[in-house]
């Protein structure tokens, strides 16, 4: 089943369009074509894809282990200023018009729900941003659970809003939009291909 066939999702496009002036932050105003291109850009390395071509791919995701998630676990979740985890970033993602479900999906396949998250390549937080474009998206603490998922959802959302397609939003995320638009859809990354399967399948369990 793809993420498009589910309503909650289509939903999400759909409010999209009516939400761009949502953000009082000017940062959300950017153009996001040329931010994600420059951002990925520096953090792209060569990987062989099966074709025995050399391809370039996002360096900043580490291959982590699936995140053994747990609900009602304290030590993963924890627990901040606003409440549980859980509730920070469905209200974040609400209140960018996205769906919470989606956004929570990305977080247990980022991090783990690790707030403290750090990939080999430098990658940081529940949504693993690397360091420029954090800073590109305003955030000056990505530890910081808030600021990392309004961020993440930023960018997130700049990727939905270029690609209209779920999947290649989630694709991208991981491997670079530029790789996206040069395979037309999801890139023949194993890396990629495996994390976009894992984003649908904690988003059907977070949805069920």
């Amino acid at each position: 089943m793809r993420l498009t066939d589910i309503p909650s999702v289509s939903s999400v496009l759909t409010r999209m369009e009516s939400l761009t002036q949502l953000a009082k932050d000017p940062k959300s105003l950017v153009s996001f074509p040329d931010l994600l291109e420059r951002e990925f850009a520096k953090q792209r390395d060569n990987q062989t894809v099966p074709d025995g071509k050399s391809q370039s791919i996002d360096s900043a995701k580490s291959t982590l282990p699936e995140p053994n998630f747990k609900p009602n676990s304290k030590d993963e979740l924890g627990t901040n200023q606003n409440g549980s985890l859980l509730e920070t970033i469905e209200s974040i993602a609400e209140s960018q018009g996205m769906d919470p479900n989606l956004v929570k999906a990305m977080v247990k396949a980022e991090s783990g729900f690790k707030t403290k998250a750090v990939s080999p390549k430098g990658a940081m937080g529940l949504m693993q941003l690397m360091p420029e474009t954090a800073e590109s998206l305003g955030v000056k603490d990505p530890f910081d659970p808030e600021e990392n998922v309004a961020g993440g959802v930023k960018f997130l959302k700049g990727l939905l809003k270029e690609f209209k397609d779920p999947e290649k939003a989630i694709a991208a995320y991981n491997a670079g939009p530029g790789a996206v638009k040069r395979y037309k859809g999801i890139p023949p990354y194993e890396e990629t291909k495996q994390y976009v399967s894992k984003v649908k399948r904690f988003y059907k369990d977070f949805s069920s």
